[in-house]
């Protein structure tokens, strides 16, 4: 009998935490949904290399869509894998803040390098606010479907 309740219960415990998991996977999941945007990029076959479904790294690993918010904080680079050996190359890009279709002028960032292939956010989100988008173009059109678009949410959502 005994044996029965702990079984249970245990079970009951483990049933519980696995819905709770779920519940959080479908809200990082909606909320990832919520934060990546039409990327606007349009093939204009001058694309070179092969292109990953998330080009971007934050701090060398792979964005979290549904973690990334206003307030997200890192190292950010671009990702293509080489049209010959398939090894990842990084991509020089452009990033900067829309708001309201508009792009946001940030003082000493008017310009960006050309040569730029990482980036501490925090220079660039600390111009932000929640429902801003923050926009990430490659310099070069090879590097076209690398292009993204993310909609920053408040840390709190």
């Amino acid at each position: 009998m005994l044996l029965t309740v702990i079984i249970g219960s245990r079970t009951f415990a483990q049933d519980l935490i696995s819905s709770l998991n779920l519940f959080n996977q479908t809200k990082n999941s909606d909320r990832a949904k919520e934060v990546m945007q039409d990327n606007e990029y349009t093939s204009t076959g001058y694309e070179l290399g092969n292109f990953y479904c998330n080009p971007l790294l934050l701090n060398g690993k792979p964005l979290d869509y549904g973690a990334f918010n206003v307030e997200s904080k890192g190292e950010l680079t671009v990702i293509k894998g080489a049209a010959i050996t398939g090894k990842t190359t990084q991509v020089p890009f452009y990033v900067y803040l829309r708001r309201n279709g508009d792009k946001v002028l940030i003082f000493g960032k008017t310009r960006s390098d050309q040569k730029q292939i990482k980036i501490d956010l925090s220079e660039i989100l600390r111009y932000a606010k929640p429902g801003d988008h923050l926009v990430i173009e490659p310099v070069n059109k090879e590097d076209g479907p690398v292009k993204r678009i993310l909609k920053l949410l408040g840390a709190d959502c």
